[in-house]
């Protein structure tokens, strides 16, 4: 049944794959707005030696070196911009770059909502870095920022932006981990997500009406099932778990976030019909890599829950002891599900990348 169904895969895959590239537009550039799960470097360049995703084994598998992603080698962004094909999208911060075809504005720890919230909620940002210049807010300042450089009359930037595609996230993950690692209680983090998911809509309106034509909006990743929160609130109670072995209060809290936007991103495609508005799915994939992981090809180190990258424990993650940190290793053979308990391997941003792209998991597809 396994090789059935494998076989299906691949045979739909490829229908989807050959029409796609048939009605795919030839994009000019890519813009991308985020936090760490698509960051190609910013973060790199304002905290050079504040976070550890800057230092090996980060970058091991296709850069060899560390380039400010959170992975072992390319993240979804990289994929898409390799299959149009278009160079890898350079980050915003980095001097003399040429951004005609591109920029990212994406940074690790970035949130959707601005500091304010986080301030008259009383929530501790959790490092000098979070909440600070790099929300959602700031991300599009930059971009009205780059607008000069790029066209100079109203005309120009509507036909350069019309044939650009602009990915708008992810971002919100570290609006909850920021939220949850202050000690809010679930019910509060709850009752925030129609305001993440608020303040994406609101960036993706400002972006159409400037004649934006084709953007993508990605979901949140499922939590429950990242090692970071399999760690931090473990349950003596099996009945929190689900059957992949995820925490599923914390799922919830992806499932609302991504109810609410697939929402919005239909009510934006009624609003500007003219456009190509994508939702792309996270939850969907990660959660099928890990009830699934041979099917898909992935390594497994004694559970696909279990990260690639840590410091030990149950599900390799310590935060005395993270991924970058020096003594902490990764494991032989990093074609496994998750890397170091937050963000994901080449081979899984691999997989997802192509699912946005055929429509198994992005609708419509990019």
């Amino acid at each position: 049944m396994g090789l059935v169904l494998a076989f299906l895969l691949a045979v739909t895959t490829l229908s989807q794959q050959v029409t796609c590239a048939t009605l795919r537009p030839s994009y000019k550039a890519i813009f991308n707005f985020g936090d760490s799960f698509s960051d190609t470097g910013n973060v790199a360049i304002l905290a050079p030696k504040g976070l550890y995703i800057v230092n090996p084994p980060y970058g091991e598998t296709y850069f060899n070196r560390p380039t400010g992603r959170a992975s072992n080698g390319r993240v979804v962004l990289d994929f898409i911009a390799q299959s149009i094909p278009l160079p890898l999208v350079p980050p915003y911060l980095a001097k003399g770059q040429d951004f005609s075809k591109g920029a990212n504005f994406a940074v690790a720890r970035a949130t959707a909502l601005d500091f304010n919230f986080y301030k008259e909620n009383n929530i501790i940002p959790t490092s000098s870095l979070t909440l600070l210049n790099i929300s959602l807010s700031v991300q599009l300042n930059w971009f009205e920022n780059l607008k000069p450089s790029l066209c100079n009359t109203t005309d120009a930037c509507n036909l350069y932006f019309n044939s650009s595609l602009f990915l708008l996230g992810t971002i919100g993950f570290s609006d909850y981990n920021t939220m949850l690692t202050a000690g809010k209680t679930l019910d509060f983090v709850n009752s925030k997500v129609p305001d993440v998911v608020g303040s994406i809509t609101s960036a993706a309106t400002s972006l159409l009406d400037q004649g934006v034509q084709h953007m993508v909006l990605p979901g949140v990743v499922p939590l429950g099932c990242l090692p970071r929160i399999l760690t931090t609130y473990v349950s003596p109670n099996l009945s929190d778990y689900d059957s992949i072995g995820c925490l599923q209060r914390y799922n919830n809290i992806s499932q609302y976030h991504n109810r609410i936007l697939q929402d919005a991103v239909k009510q934006l495609q009624i609003e500007f019909p003219k456009a190509v508005i994508s939702y792309a799915d996270y939850y969907q994939p990660i959660t099928e890599f890990l009830a699934k992981p041979i099917l898909y090809g992935f390594t497994v180190n004694g559970s696909p829950l279990v990260a690639c990258c840590g410091g030990g424990g149950p599900y390799n993650y310590n935060s005395s002891a993270v991924c970058g940190q020096s003594g902490v290793a990764a494991c032989p053979d990093p074609t496994t599900v998750n890397w170091d308990g937050i963000a994901f391997t080449e081979k899984a941003y691999n997989i997802i990348a192509n699912g946005w792209r055929n429509g198994v998991f992005a609708i419509p597809p990019i």
